[in-house]
């Protein structure tokens, strides 16, 4: 095995630019990516130097001058055009609950996202009763803490 990695460094050069690049499409960082190309380079080298010691600092100098160089204005230029979303919690604050069991500054039962979660309302403000409705104000480790719908109030887009 090691005489066919000796005797074929493009074949090497290659699968493990492959080998990456199919890491890449999993992780979708860039890391990999940066590091596949360094890969397809060293494979350029190996076509015209036998030296493997040349092609491994062909790909370290590619590699670290990628991912310090290209990789960043990469990722910057993907989050200037991707908008700014909420993602697990944050999501819910704002949306609409229905009140399942009545909601005290101590405990209570809302649906919130098709879910059953349990809930407090916001400050001293008296409680909400069953059938009505609240908006989530923040979120306290795994219970909503919410308040009485006001005629102010608009529901979030995925609620409309």
């Amino acid at each position: 095995m090691l005489a066919w990695i000796a005797e074929n460094p493009v074949a090497v050069w290659l699968i493990a630019a492959i080998i990456l690049g199919v890491v890449e499409m999993l992780s979708l960082d860039f890391f990999c990516l940066m590091l596949s190309v360094a890969c397809l380079a060293s494979m350029v080298v190996a076509l015209a130097v036998d030296s493997w010691t040349i092609q491994v600092l062909v790909f370290a100098i590619v590699a670290i001058l990628l991912i310090f160089l290209v990789r960043p204005i990469i990722v910057r230029k993907l989050h200037r055009n991707t908008p700014e979303s909420l993602s697990n919690v944050d999501r819910l604050i704002g949306q609409r609950v229905d009140v399942l069991e009545t909601v005290t500054e101590n405990a209570g039962l809302v649906r919130l996202a098709g879910d059953h979660w349990s809930a407090r309302i916001m400050g001293h403000r008296g409680h909400i009763s069953p059938g009505q409705q609240g908006i989530v104000r923040s979120i306290d480790g795994a219970t909503a803490v919410i308040s009485a719908v006001n005629e102010g109030d608009h529901p979030t887009p995925d609620q409309e």
